[in-house]
């Protein structure tokens, strides 16, 4: 069973070691550096936002999801696994949570992923359509419940 709690200072060094975990492959990739001083810096940025949520399973934390409510839509921050617990189902469990929740409130569910990311043909799966880029490093996506024109 999947459990979300609040993220406390306690779980910091976890999410630290947690952005390491779901981000250098693909930064290193799309990049081709990886700069602890930047990550720690933009690390901090988002903590400030405390908005995160810790994912944990049977008690243990797996991941971190980063989400809110904007006025005209749900937005997915940030969503990560720990890599030792990826391609169980946990990262479309949550999404399909947020689609429903995006759904009951009548509002698309927005996110961006990095290029390089392999997770955008996770978000195609679960019916997540592309609608722009963000300086050509990002895609935005958006699930939207209205048909598509």
């Amino acid at each position: 069973m999947i459990d979300l709690r609040p993220a406390t200072d306690k779980d910091k060094p976890f999410l630290v070691d947690l952005q390491r975990d779901a981000y250098r492959a693909v930064v290193l990739e799309q990049f081709g550096a990886w700069d602890d001083d930047f990550q720690a810096a933009h690390f901090e940025e988002k903590w400030q936002a405390q908005n995160y949520r810790i994912i944990e399973r049977d008690g243990k934390r797996i991941g971190a999801i980063w989400t809110s409510r904007e006025p005209n839509h749900l937005w997915l921050r940030e969503i990560q696994i720990a890599s030792t617990y990826r391609n169980r189902g946990t990262g479309s469990e949550l999404i399909q949570a947020l689609i429903d929740e995006a759904r009951a409130s009548g509002l698309p569910l927005r996110l961006r992923v990095l290029t390089a990311n392999r997770a955008k043909a996770l978000y195609e799966r679960l019916g997540f359509r592309t609608t722009g880029m963000h300086e050509n490093t990002h895609y935005w996506m958006e699930y939207s419940h209205s048909p598509v024109s």
